[in-house]
């Protein structure tokens, strides 16, 4: 059954809140298509589960006690998305970003490109 865009996208961020590296991927496997990839201002084509997953796994490093939240439920049409988040750090101001995404033909996200300022 194909997955409606909004929830991929809200099942996307709520696996960045999830914490433990086994948990965390079983999130990520629930919306993040195989051969997935993730681009950011810091990172290019991180691939697959296990590369979000990692990453998922080293922001908390970076940030413990962080948590993300939609801002904006996604404007979309065909196969792709475009939605804003927010960044909940402890101790800082919250910072907030936009992400394009492209979904597989189940609807989990087959590329997404994230767009944001320095969260540190």
């Amino acid at each position: 059954m194909k997955t409606s865009p909004e929830e991929t996208i809200k099942q996307y961020v709520a696996s960045w809140n999830v914490k433990g590296a086994e948990a965390i991927k079983a999130a990520f496997a629930k919306c993040w298509a195989a051969d997935a990839t993730y681009t950011d201002p810091n990172y290019e084509n991180v691939s697959g589960v296990d590369g979000i997953s990692a990453l998922c796994v080293g922001s908390h490093e970076i940030a413990p006690g962080r948590i993300f939240h939609v801002h904006t439920l996604p404007d979309h049409h065909h196969n792709v998305a475009l939605y804003t988040w927010t960044v909940d750090i402890p101790g800082k101001e919250t910072k907030g970003g936009t992400d394009y995404i492209e979904f597989d033909a189940e609807g989990k996200i087959a590329r997404l490109v994230s767009f944001f300022p320095p969260l540190q």
